[in-house]
This record gives structure tokens, sequence and C-alpha cells, in this order.
């Protein structure tokens, strides 16, 4: 086992960054009951009574979004979105800054919009106000963190389905195995099997909120997605979305695992609900990464070649630019100089201040547990042990 203080325990207080808190009263009443025994009450009881006061916030938003219903429930969703995919810690976020600043062709989703699902549509004038329940920096990595941040889709598909979601095993690590069956969705998985009335909780969440997003950046949108999650549902995506295209992200798995890590350690102590053990987390980020890697390259495998576009972290860091002029030629963007050339030069500039995370070398002993559980990663994706 290696030596990594990730069980940090959150100080009894703290309500900051939690990726519930815009989550209705009767979604956060089922989600509690149904994972009571994975909640320390004791520890938990400001946490629990700050979710259940803003939840009554959120109960009025929602209300105010439902007076909109017979205008949004109208709206098409677009059969072509962009999902920007790959395991957590690889890039995605990099990625869905750059392309989010095309906003003549793509619509995407803020951190207000998935932290607040509920009602986004209608209250978006208390986002001043809400800001300061989260950092101003990103816990895992200093990225700057607004309420205008494009932000993970998955976040608000959580809140909206009460919990099902592999982002609820952040809350529930304890438990986090009940929460693998929510990566790929698959009625017929031989380990991790769904239910029928799982499967359409996740959709019906997932669809409710990109249906208001669509209405909400207009028809005339691609609509761009980004969840690290979405990396083992390409293929269920694709059949909910014929004219989907995905953008992969790589990076060495040393790399990832080692960021990774440092995200348990800065941030997900801030979601417990109740205190896990180093193995138990551990063991989630070695698992997950084991899921989305193989669900991956088998649905990759289906894909045609014009809708997948795989990018290494790698060379997204070294030529920003370049990396960016290759992908619109891949999909056949044909205004990439007019459209994101000139903010690209702006957003490098911005960044060349930024202090990235560094981290030291992997133990012999932890390359080895990597190596060992991520060997598909290595050989599949070309990276050397």
């Amino acid at each position: 086992m290696p030596a990594i203080a990730i069980a940090r325990a959150a100080p009894w207080w703290h309500v900051k960054n939690h990726p519930t808190s815009g989550i209705a009263p009767w979604r956060l009443m089922e989600m509690l009951w149904r994972h009571r025994d994975a909640i320390d009450w004791t520890r938990s009881m400001v946490r629990v009574g700050f979710l259940a006061t803003l939840s009554m916030v959120n109960a009025v938003w929602a209300l105010a979004d439902g007076a909109l219903w017979v205008r949004w429930r109208r709206t098409r969703i677009r059969d072509d979105p962009v999902f920007i995919i790959g395991h957590p810690r690889t890039g995605t976020t990099h990625a869905h800054n750059t392309l989010a600043m095309d906003e003549g062709r793509f619509g995407t989703c803020t951190t207000f919009d998935v932290g607040f699902p509920n009602g986004f549509l209608t209250s978006e004038w208390t986002k001043g106000a809400l800001e300061l329940m989260m950092d101003e920096t990103r816990p895992m990595d200093n990225m700057e963190l607004t309420m205008s941040s494009p932000q993970e889709d998955e976040l608000a598909t959580n809140i909206l389905s009460g919990g099902a979601s592999p982002y609820a095993a952040i809350m529930f690590m304890t438990e986090e195995e009940r929460f693998r069956k929510f990566y790929e969705l698959r009625e017929d998985h031989e380990e991790y099997p769904i239910e029928p009335s799982e499967l359409k909780r996740w959709k019906s969440a997932f669809l409710t909120f990109v249906k208001k997003l669509q209405y909400k950046r207009g028809e005339d949108k691609r609509l761009l997605l980004k969840s690290p999650v979405h990396t083992a549902r390409v293929r269920l995506l694709r059949e909910m979305f014929p004219r989907a295209s995905f953008i992969f992200m790589s990076r060495h798995p040393y790399d990832v695992f080692r960021s990774a890590v440092n995200m348990a350690d800065k941030y997900y102590w801030q979601c417990y609900f109740k205190e896990p053990t180093v193995a138990q987390v551990l063991e989630f980020i070695l698992k997950q990464g084991e899921i989305l890697h193989d669900a991956y390259i088998r649905d990759a495998a289906e894909l045609p070649a014009e809708a997948l576009y795989e990018i290494r972290f790698e060379d997204l860091d070294a030529n920003l630019e370049g990396t960016m002029r290759k992908l619109y030629e891949h999909f056949g963007w044909d205004d990439f100089e007019d459209a994101l050339a000139p903010k690209l030069r702006d957003y490098s500039e911005s960044l060349r201040n930024f202090k990235k995370n560094s981290f030291s070398e992997l133990d012999e002993e932890t390359k080895k547990i990597v190596q060992r559980r991520w060997a598909r990663w290595f050989t599949d994706l070309n990276y050397k042990t």
C-alpha cells in the first residue's frame, strides 16, 4: 500500500464547494435515506443542515424554472453535441476552456448551470452571492473557478437524479462500489448491471438538463459537453445523439495517478459524509481508471473515424494553437483562424504566469500498482512504464 495521505478529515463546519449545493429537498431526502448507512451523522450534521436549508431555496428556483416549462420543453435538442472525454486529470478542463471560447459555434454549461440545475434559467441574478460558497480557485490545481467558468454536465445530472452518478461516490466513498453501475449504464453489464429504473432516472436527469441548456444557449448552438465519466458511455451517447463527436484526452498514467491522488487530498474531503480509509480512496481511483479505459477502448472501435479525435495532454500543453488547428481540420470546422485563433493567443498569454502543480516521483511500489492495475492503459495508448 503506497504511503499517501488522502483521507484527510473535513472540519465539521466546512460547507464550501459541495457538489450537491443545488439539490432540491425531495432529491436530498431520497439520497440521504438511500445511503443513510454511509453517513456519519455526528460529523456531517452541519453539512447536512446546510444542504437542507439551501435545498429550500433550490425548490423555489425549481418552481420558477417550472413556470418556463411550456417554453423549454419544446426545445429541440440537437443530435450533434461535442463530448470532451478522458480520465479525470488528463486535461479535459483545459480542452473545455479552450473550445468554449468559440462562442459562435458552441454552447456550453457553466459552474452556475450545473451547480444549480433546478433553477439556472431564472435565478442567474444570484450568481454573485452564490460565489461566496466556493473558492476562487479549484482546490486541486489553482485554476480559476467562477460561476461563469465552463463546467462538467455530470454534476447537474448527479443533482437532478439524487445521486444516480459515479460522482455520488465522492460523497459516499465508504460504499463507492454501489455507484460503479453508473459509469457505463448498461443493463447487460457482467459486473455492474444497472436496473432499468436507475437507467431511466439517469437519462431523465441528463436529458432534462441538456434540454434546458439547449433552450438557454439557443438551438443554433452546438452543445459542448465535458465530463470524464462520459468516457465509459460512448456507445450510449452515440445512440442518444447519432451525430455526436468525441474528443478524447489522454495523459501518462503515472501523471494521472499523481494528480488524482492530489485531487483526493485537496478536494474530496470537502464532500464526504463519512470519512473513508486511504485504501478505499485508492481503490476508487484505480478502479475508475480501469472502468473508463476498458469501456472507451471497446466503444471507440465502433466509432467512424470522423467522429473521434484523440489528443495527448502533452501535445495540448506544448502547442495549444497547433493542436486546436488540427482538431478543427479533422472535424471540418473551417473557421479556426477567425473563430478561435485570436482568442487562443490571449488565453495562452493569460496562462503564462499560471503555476502548475509539481509532484514528487512515485515510489517503486506505487509504480508497480499503477502498472498492474492500468496495464491496458500503458499498452493501448503507447505510454512507457
